[in-house]
């Protein structure tokens, strides 16, 4: 009988090299924090014990953290870099955190999720349900979230510079200090959000509704605000597409 064995159809020239790719960079941490242990242990530092306890836990908590990664699987969902996972049922999950880089997630449940942290750069999640999910911090640059649903998200200090989300739902959203540079946001429904501070420089704001929505210290420089609407918006320290700076909200 051969000793060959061939790959599962279902495993790609891409995943494959993927899986080498983290096995090798997981194999050089876990190397090097043990050879660092040992020396600590044997060789230098034999009379100072809480240098020899700190080393070896290095090594354990190396050995803890790639195992839960690798175990990370939610409803049939591996929660990796170029995860393939359209209308998957990650409501609710906790995914601080994790590399969600290139992953297809189109039509996922993402609803109450926590992805702060998160790194979701080149992600298809296009008509994804991320209502109100935690995305404090997370980078979701050059993403396609056309038609997404946002609405009440937490998205304060996320990179979302050029992603595509044309008719996103970003209704009481939370863009504080949140980048959103060069995005294309026409037809998006911003009523209600709250976007202090935020950067909306060169971006599309075509036919987007701005209506109740705090723009105070918002950046719009360069932005194409053709038929947006503005109705109840609040301008305080807004620099407006023109450069002009509106105070028109501010206290008096």
């Amino acid at each position: 009988m051969s000793q060959e064995q061939s790959l599962p159809s279902d495993v790609s020239l891409a995943n494959l090299a993927d899986k080498v790719f983290n096995i090798s960079v997981k194999s050089v941490f876990i190397g090097r924090a043990v050879h660092y242990a040992m020396h600590i242990t044997f060789y230098k530092d034999r009379e100072y014990p809480v240098k020899i306890i700190a080393a070896w836990a290095l090594v354990i908590a190396v050995l803890l953290g790639t195992t839960a990664e690798a175990q990370q699987t939610i409803n049939g969902c591996q929660i990796k870099r170029r995860a393939n996972c359209p209308g998957a049922n990650l409501s609710g999950a906790n995914l601080s955190k994790s590399n969600l880089a290139g992953a297809d997630l189109e039509g996922a449940d993402l609803s109450g999720a926590d992805l702060h942290g998160d790194k979701i750069t080149e992600a298809n999640l296009t008509r994804a349900n991320l209502s109100n999910a935690n995305l404090e911090g997370a980078n979701l640059s050059e993403t396609y979230m056309n038609s997404a649903n946002l609405s009440k998200a937490n998205l304060a200090k996320a990179d979302l510079s050029q992603s595509i989300m044309p008719g996103a739902n970003l209704r009481e959203a939370n863009l504080t200090g949140a980048n959103l540079s060069l995005v294309n946001l026409k037809g998006a429904d911003m009523t209600g959000a709250n976007a202090t501070g935020a950067v909306f420089a060169m971006s599309s704001l075509v036919d987007a509704n701005f209506s109740r929505a705090d723009l105070s210290g918002a950046t719009l420089i360069g932005a194409d605000m053709r038929n947006t609407k503005l109705e109840g918006a609040r301008f305080c320290k807004t620099t407006m597409p023109d450069k002009r700076i509106n105070n028109s909200g501010c206290a008096k």
